[in-house]
């Protein structure tokens, strides 16, 4: 991730301390190539910014799956207790409580730890998706900045 911003900062740097052209209202001249180099490194360390991305969403996968199961094994608990504390005296109807309380606690410990995971996963994504971004207007600005200078050299 810092490496797309070291890249897109380099970039702007590139892009403020080229020469201005006279009589153009601040249109500067930008060596191509030197430009498209840093637009090639970005494209080069994508792929690793994606795979990271990849590897947050398995894990936001695997602890709701892991929530899941701690839930289930509340409630088979829970239901196991049950049926060994059916009867028809107070204790089966403390254990019926209690069972119903462990399976509430069970449920909205999954719900937490699911809510948590998808905050987590929307933050990452947030986050990916802003880099991203950042990157794509600095290749539409530097595309503009080229056409602009094409145009200026046609007439």
């Amino acid at each position: 991730m810092m490496e797309i911003f070291r890249i897109l900062d380099e970039m702007e740097m590139f892009l403020k301390q080229s020469k201005k052209v006279p009589f153009t209202g601040g249109q500067r001249l930008v060596d191509i190539d030197r430009f498209l180099d840093r637009v090639d490194r970005i494209r080069a360390v994508l792929p690793e910014e994606l795979e990271a991305s990849r590897i947050l969403l398995a894990e936001k996968q695997d602890i709701i799956a892991g929530a899941q199961m701690e839930a289930d094994q509340y409630f088979e608990e829970s239901t196991s207790m049950v049926d060994r504390l059916i009867d028809d005296n107070e204790i089966a109807r403390r254990a019926q409580t209690r069972a119903e309380q462990i399976i509430t606690e069970a449920q909205e410990v999954a719900r937490r730890n699911k809510r948590d995971a998808d905050e987590y996963a929307d933050g990452v994504l947030t986050h990916v998706q802003l880099v991203l971004q950042k990157g794509l207007d600095a290749v539409i600005m530097g595309k503009d900045e080229l056409r602009r200078a094409d145009e200026e050299n046609d007439y």
